[in-house]
């Protein structure tokens, strides 16, 4: 049985904002998912735990390179 999660909304937002594009291949790279995966998080759908864990992961690492950036 899947572990699925709902990703809240202020992550979805923090997410967009990071959004450089919505191709797999820049959904890819930003992070890590699939358009198909993109589509299902913007409308509220759960998606496997692993891929929520592995999302909030590296929504840390951007938002954390541009605060030291602001400061550096």
């Amino acid at each position: 049985m899947l572990n699925l999660v709902q990703l809240e909304p202020d992550a979805v937002a923090r997410m967009q904002a990071h959004l450089d594009g919505l191709t797999d291949e820049k959904l890819n790279a930003r992070f890590g998912i699939s358009y198909n995966t993109w589509r299902k998080i913007a409308a509220g759908q759960r998606v496997r735990a692993s891929v929520a864990g592995r999302l909030m992961t590296r929504l840390s690492h951007l938002e954390t390179g541009e605060r030291q950036s602001a400061h550096g």
